[in-house]
């Protein structure tokens, strides 16, 4: 298992702010990783790898040459990537099943990407063309994926809700953690 943790539209200092990410390094005990999102100030990917698949490119957010305005972060395993690789002749640049999202994604959109995946996982994907966030999960809710939103923008995602519950916002002083549910397409 992996631990992922991201926070976008983040008003409060993101060093500090990622101190609670640390709480769910049990979750993947052979690396850590934070990473800024690229013209964007407020937004931080984190990442505790437990390494199962490529060691070398396994990191995250997975990020590949063919599309730079896509960030990754995800848990779990795509049972069938193999397949829909060959099926659409995608040429992955890792070894990592999830690499799928991105192709898939970048192929139909999230709708179809998530109709497509079989395994257990949780995803969040940002997409920096477009501004948009997408979280995942699989429908059976194997790998838990927590989530904390206020109406002014601000999102944090964690795989356990405990990676949540001290973050801070200037424009919220309670910020409400819950899990989020994946809906059926």
């Amino acid at each position: 298992m992996c631990g992922i943790w991201a926070l976008f539209g983040s008003n409060d200092c993101l060093s500090v702010q990622c101190l609670s990410a640390m709480k769910i390094a049990h979750r993947g005990l052979d690396a850590f990783h934070f990473e800024n999102v690229n013209g964007y100030t407020n937004c931080c990917f984190g990442f505790h790898r437990l390494a199962v698949v490529d060691q070398l490119f396994g990191m995250q957010p997975i990020r590949v040459k063919k599309y730079p305005y896509l960030w990754l972060c995800y848990n779990g395993e795509i049972y069938n990537h193999k397949k829909l690789q060959h099926h659409f002749e995608f040429e992955y640049q890792t070894k990592v099943d999830g690499e799928i999202i991105l192709h898939l994604y970048d192929k139909g959109g999230m709708e179809q990407t998530v109709c497509m995946l079989d395994g257990v996982f949780a995803f969040i994907l940002l997409d920096t063309d477009n501004k948009k966030v997408f979280l995942g999960r699989d429908t059976y809710g194997v790998r838990p994926l927590f989530k904390a939103m206020t109406e002014d923008g601000f999102l944090a995602v964690c795989s356990e809700a405990k990676g949540l519950v001290n973050l801070k916002h200037s424009m919220t002083p309670f910020i409400k953690v819950e899990p989020f549910f994946a809906r059926t397409l």
